[in-house]
């Protein structure tokens, strides 16, 4: 008679291995899906040194190399611009007409096409201050390319983080080298820490005032040589 134990024996430890055979593929699985999403998605994080702390500033522009050698081939690409050292921009309630861009140079001489995306700003924490919208592009003869984000959101306003989700054109060229511009057309930024709670428009005091110091001196003026004439 043949030995039933030690077939049942032999039956289990093939269902062991045929068990464990079946977890090692789904974790192997599970891990390349895992990897392949990461490579789609494609996120990219750019530390941006801001400068002193404490500055008001109209126009700032900081060079990078992160995406030096990406090749445009129509891919999307997620960027983060992280400030360093806890920095932060604040925009004060006079800071109405501001941008951020990217500019990319290629290796090509002469038109690339346009880079399209959305962007937004970002709190402390990573969450967004606003909905992404839909970045202004431009494109040179010179074969750069740029973005920009308008930001509505409200202000006083502190950010700490710009990202952009970025559509790439079809080019052979590749990128060669990159700016990051914070801009504004109405009134002084900050990099905090260190900066005023905020900054407001001149809203026409000043000027009022003026003009009621000179009036003032008219008025004295006008009655001295009033005085002056009931003497003679």
């Amino acid at each position: 008679m043949r030995d039933l134990s030690g077939l049942t024996r032999r039956w289990l430890l093939n269902q062991n291995r045929t068990r464990l055979m079946k977890v090692c593929l789904f974790v192997a699985v599970a891990l390349l899906t895992l990897a392949s999403s990461e490579a789609a998605r494609g996120v990219t994080i750019i530390p941006i040194n801001l400068g002193p702390p404490g500055t008001l500033a109209t126009d700032t522009t900081i060079s990078f190399n992160d995406l030096n050698g990406t090749v445009l081939g129509g891919q999307n690409l997620s960027v983060d611009f992280v400030f360093t050292s806890s920095e932060f921009v604040r925009l004060f309630t006079v800071t109405t007409d501001f941008s951020v861009s990217m500019t990319l140079q290629t290796s090509s001489s002469s038109l690339v096409g346009f880079l399209q995306g959305t962007g937004y700003l970002t709190d402390s924490l990573g969450n967004a201050l606003e909905a992404p919208e839909t970045l202004g592009s431009a494109s040179s003869s010179n074969g750069s390319m740029s973005v920009a984000l308008f930001p509505t959101v409200g202000r006083p306003l502190d950010f700490y983080d710009v990202h952009f989700d970025l559509t790439f054109p079809t080019n052979p060229a590749v990128v060669t080298a990159g700016q990051f511009r914070l801009l504004s057309n109405t009134g002084p930024f900050g990099i905090g820490p260190g900066l005023p709670a905020d900054i407001v428009p001149d809203t026409g005091s000043t000027a009022i005032l003026l003009g009621l110091g000179f009036f003032g001196i008219i008025l004295v003026t006008h009655c001295l040589g009033r005085n002056v004439r009931r003497h003679y």
